[in-house]
């Protein structure tokens, strides 16, 4: 889950949060002073893509860091045996 969450969710999410939340504010700031509504190409696209960065790198470096095997194994192929396939793994 916490994969699933810090590879694909908050990359995903986070700049739109961000999105989200400048245009209530700038939406707001229009309303109160007079102003038209602001436009799509206003918004802070150099905040958004380096938070979605920031997070990708996170993510990966979590990965690396708290996922896979312990090193020291050995990688055994993939193998169809008695009908069956199977999958590639480490044996110690």
């Amino acid at each position: 889950m916490l994969k699933l969450l810090l590879t694909k969710i908050f990359p995903l999410l986070l700049p739109i949060a961000i999105y989200l939340l400048w245009l209530r504010a700038a939406r707001r700031r229009a309303a109160s002073s007079g102003t038209a509504n602001p436009r799509w190409q206003d918004a802070p696209w150099t905040l958004m893509v380096a938070s979605g960065l920031l997070v990708l790198v996170i993510g990966m470096v979590s990965l690396a860091l708290f996922t896979g095997e312990e090193p020291g194994g050995t990688y055994v192929l993939p193998q169809f045996k008695d009908g069956v396939v199977v999958p590639g793994h480490v044996e110690r």
